[in-house]
């Protein structure tokens, strides 16, 4: 049996270690998850959504532990995780307002009946949400999946096994509502015992974020799940996958708004790890050496160290020596190949922790790996563009297609920005932002286009019934 370890980025200390739990025992959850979904189900949604907003009252009463595990799991600052239970909160009280307000009422088809016939389209609950969640953003991607899959009607097993104080704040949270126990299990898995959930267990939906081959793991076990002996094969699965986002700063572009967006907020909240993260800038040239001067005070300003000091902007990097490493190499070979370094480029020890100074590069071109392939971490490429025109070809030029933005004051120019993008998402003057008014779409290699967030996220994460009625027997 595997021992699943834990330790914290900055200090280096074990946090968390625990022997991953069996496909039987996770088996015997799944089996009270669904007899509490067949209850859950029958509540109202708006009933459904009262119950999840008084829930929400946990995340506020233990805001400032939650914090503390988070940093202390995977190198957050403080502050920032802090902001982050707000924001999760925030997030899923809209959602329960959009299940308050009709979002799962049936599609109606009324204005197509005639004497011999009347119909709807119901969007009914799917039964058990499997939920696998990453580090990075642990509260906002946990709440994605699990706010749709409760507020629509499902319970949920959730994996956290990289942030796992998340995983049972979780379950105290959302574990018990209305009196129904066993809503939301929380369970400690390896990579082995996942995968036979997902091709053996009583599970109706899978939901995945994090990388491109984990999610092509995810999609092979789904498949693989289609030839088991199970009671339901065929499941669907919901993939949120990496990314290589761009931005586009147009001649027109306001400055300082811009820089502030693709630097400050774009590439270096939560010290770059953050699949929506701007990793490329295309910079009109008449703004281009503006951009750098005022992109490069930026990263000046930033306080790389221990993540539970107010002072500390950017905590370590997740994955330690090696994911610092790696992007230490991308700099070094996009420097062999012509780039600059502005600032940054050097590595720093701080405490037990090996730290990437923020790194802004100019001068560089379209065959450098910090252009091609996803970077997680404190590193900014920019490049210099003579038109939107080639912009927008080198925005699209990429194997992801999750978020794009374009800084511009023409909504013209931002018009025809939007028509041209091949990402789910678009951004006109801001990015790296996720606002549950809207959906979270990834297309290409960022995923399969399951929308989470929005009032489509609710019916997205149902399935459907149709309802055929000859209504001249009826009375």
């Amino acid at each position: 049996m595997s021992i699943i370890e834990l330790h914290n980025p900055f200090t280096g200390q074990q946090v968390f270690s625990q022997p991953s739990e069996t496909f039987e025992a996770v088996a015997k959850k799944i089996a009270l998850a669904r007899i509490a979904t067949r209850e859950w189900r029958k509540l109202a949604p708006a009933r459904r959504a009262e119950l999840v907003l008084d829930a929400l009252r946990y995340f506020r009463e233990h805001r400032d532990e939650i914090a503390r595990h988070v940093t202390h799991e995977m190198g957050k600052p403080t502050s920032a995780a802090a902001s982050e239970v707000d924001y999760m909160i925030e997030r899923a009280e809209l959602m329960c307002r959009f299940a308050s307000d009709g979002a799962l009422a049936p599609y109606d088809l009324s204005r197509y009946s005639t004497s011999d016939f009347e119909g709807r389209i119901e969007f009914v609950a799917k039964g058990i949400v499997y939920i696998i969640t990453p580090w990075n953003y642990p509260l906002f991607c946990a709440i994605n999946g699990t706010v749709c899959a409760l507020l629509a009607g499902s319970a949920v097993v959730l994996k956290h096994t990289t942030t796992p104080s998340v995983g049972r704040h979780f379950q105290h949270a959302f574990g018990n509502l209305g009196g129904i126990s066993s809503l939301l299990s929380n369970v400690v898995v390896d990579y082995d015992v996942s995968a036979r959930i997902i091709e053996e267990g009583d599970v109706d939906h899978v939901v995945f974020t994090g990388s491109v081959a984990g999610g092509r793991a995810i999609q092979a076990s789904v498949a693989r799940r289609a030839s088991a002996p199970v009671r339901n094969p065929f499941i669907g699965a919901s993939l949120e996958l990496g990314s290589n986002d761009a931005a586009y700063v147009a001649e027109d572009a306001d400055l300082e708004s811009a820089v502030e967006w693709t630097v400050r907020i774009g590439r270096l909240h939560n010290s770059g790890q953050s699949c929506c993260a701007v990793k490329r800038v295309f910079v009109h040239e008449s703004l281009y050496e503006r951009y750098l001067g005022a992109a490069a005070q930026v990263m000046q300003e930033q306080r790389s160290g221990d993540p539970t000091s107010p002072a500390t902007t950017l905590g370590p990097l997740f994955g330690g020596v090696p994911a610092v490493e790696r992007l230490k190499n991308m700099v070094d070979e996009a420097i062999g190949k012509g780039a600059t370094a502005v600032t940054g480029g050097t590595t720093e020890r701080i405490g037990n922790a090996l730290f990437l100074m923020p790194t802004l590069l100019a001068h560089t071109s379209s065959d450098m790996a910090v252009l091609e392939q996803e970077t997680f971490g404190p590193v900014l490429p920019v490049m210099k563009v003579e038109s939107d025109a080639q912009a927008i070809e080198l925005v699209n030029a990429s194997e992801y297609g999750l978020s794009a933005s374009i800084f511009t004051r023409s909504r013209e120019r931002a018009e025809a920005f939007i028509e041209a993008m091949e990402t789910g998402t678009v951004y006109v003057n801001r990015c790296n932002f996720v606002d549950a008014r809207l959906g979270w779409i990834g297309h290409k290699n960022s995923g399969n286009g399951s929308i989470a967030l929005s009032p489509l996220g609710l019916p997205a994460f149902s399935n459907l019934r149709s309802v055929n009625v000859d209504p001249t027997l009826l009375r």
